[in-house]
């Protein structure tokens, strides 16, 4: 029977889950002790109310695009303060200053609204906007009261409503973009990095060498003393910044430190981050940085939770195992949110020094996998809708795919189970999709842009609204 038939798919799921996570991180899954402590496989906080999977792609989806409009909108602010805009825009301040709420930038949107378009596009104008009322009518939703504090006037107290209290685009042109914000209903602190937009963003993307740096839990048991890392995503968020100053990640850090001083959040919330493209593997950088800091150990409660959109790999199979450790003993949470097709997803396959081994050039027989990215996470592949003939003609239309999701871990290749999307599979790359010579198959950069995200994502609502990413991580066994 059906009950029967799922509780089936459940155990094989866990024991696919067991045998991988076995071998990405050593022993067994099995609650064993290591240092003298008792511990559990995914023993993620049970305390805290968890949204469900696709409760936390959507709105970390929202917010990691909302991230570019806000920046391009503060841009204008200030560029209006500075005096080099010669068309009026009302009211800068209000954008710049910080606590930031959503009804603020709304109202300067509403103000400002020929303005924007002229500047921005029509397009991103009306993303915004539609992204920020999306925001606002789902916290009304929830809470009766928080439309009273969204269209006040009076910024004297934070609203009850998410809000940013740091905004890192002090050099949009040259550096990394953030914002960290609080969101009391949800009960989360979200740290948001915005994707490729800048000459510098599209060259840290383009850096593909991988740099060594000490893997932060090389202490454990059947881990690398050393994790490799994209060079260009390490050089934007790790390295000190010309003059001795500190890296981004440990300025970004200690707002977020700052936060978690106050008890009830200590007590009560948890560490989101997110981005997209260039933004989502950031926040992969960062959650995992902050999820093995020892310094944070105690002061950002675990686990810490990346949802990364349209994100390139980031780092090799040592980083992935470090990764993984982490996920595995209940400090890191990774949803990975990939459109199929999203050529960004499926890259960079390899490091520039791959070449030296293709040409005998090195004696290390392990030097091709050192050089290989691999991907981390639980992936929730979206799926392209079926393009059609209608008649036997040359027009096309859309398809409904039967399921237009699927789930896997990024790791070894294991069989599939069907049902749910369940299952654990191996990524595409590059060169395996150009290899089938299939036309539907191949990549298009169409299915990287925000909004195909969001109209794929709107489709795979009702089946992953029943589900939750700590089931996933357990295959839903009790």
């Amino acid at each position: 029977n059906k009950e029967q038939s799922t509780n089936y798919i459940h155990s094989q799921s866990r024991k696919m889950f067991e045998d991988l996570f076995n071998s990405l991180c050593g022993g067994s899954t099995e609650t064993r002790v290591e240092r003298g402590f008792e511990v559990s496989p995914f023993a993620f906080d049970d305390s805290y109310n968890y949204p469900t999977m696709f409760e936390e792609a959507d709105e970390m989806l929202n917010v990691s695009l909302l991230i570019y409009a806000i920046t391009d909108l503060r841009t204008l602010a200030k560029k209006a303060k500075e005096g080099k805009l010669k068309e009026e825009f009302k009211n800068p301040d209000q954008l710049l200053s910080l606590p930031l709420n959503l009804g603020a930038c709304i109202r300067s949107i509403q103000e400002n609204e020929e303005m924007i378009r002229k500047k921005i596009g029509n397009n991103d104008e009306e993303m915004a906007m539609s992204a920020l009322q999306s925001t606002k009518k789902r916290y009304s939703r929830n809470n009766p009261n928080t439309h009273i504090v969204m269209n006040s006037e009076s910024p004297s107290e934070p609203p009850p409503t998410p809000y940013l209290v740091a905004y890192g685009d002090d050099h949009p042109d040259r550096e990394l973009v953030y914002a960290v914000g609080v969101d009391p209903v949800r009960k989360r602190i979200t740290v948001a990095f915005r994707g490729s937009v800048t000459p510098t963003d599209f060259l840290t993307d383009a850096t593909i060498s991988l740099e060594r740096r000490p893997n932060p839990v090389k202490d454990w048991p059947d881990q690398f003393d050393t994790i490799g890392i994209h060079k260009g995503f390490c050089n934007y968020l790790l390295k000190e910044r010309t003059g001795g100053g500190e890296s981004k990640f440990s300025e970004i850090i200690g707002h977020v430190a700052k936060l978690f001083t106050d008890e009830d959040r200590k007590k009560n919330y948890k560490l989101y981050v997110t981005g997209h493209s260039l933004g989502g593997a950031l926040s992969t950088l960062f959650g995992f940085y902050a999820a093995s800091s020892a310094e944070m150990e105690g002061t950002i409660p675990k686990p810490i939770s990346v949802v990364s959109i349209a994100s390139p790999r980031v780092g090799d199979t040592a980083f992935r195992k470090a990764f993984s450790h982490l996920e595995l003993h209940g400090a890191l949470r990774h949803l990975r949110v990939a459109n199929d097709g999203d050529p960004v997803t499926m890259m960079p396959e390899v490091s520039g020094k791959q070449i030296l081994g293709m040409c005998g050039l090195t004696s290390d027989p392990d030097f091709r996998e050192k050089e290989t990215y691999r991907h981390t996470g639980v992936k929730l592949l979206l799926l392209k809708k079926k393009q059609s003939n209608e008649n036997g003609g040359e027009e096309k239309k859309e398809e409904d795919v039967e399921q237009p999701y699927k789930i896997s871990y990024s790791g070894k290749k294991v069989s599939t189970i069907n049902a749910r999307g369940l299952g654990l599979d191996k990524e595409k790359s590059i060169g395996e999709v150009f290899k089938s010579f299939k036309k539907e198959d191949l990549p298009d950069v169409v299915y990287h842009f925000g909004d195909t995200y969001c109209d794929n994502m709107t489709s795979v609502q009702g089946g992953l609204s029943g589900m939750a990413l700590n089931e996933i991580y357990s295959s839903n066994a009790s």
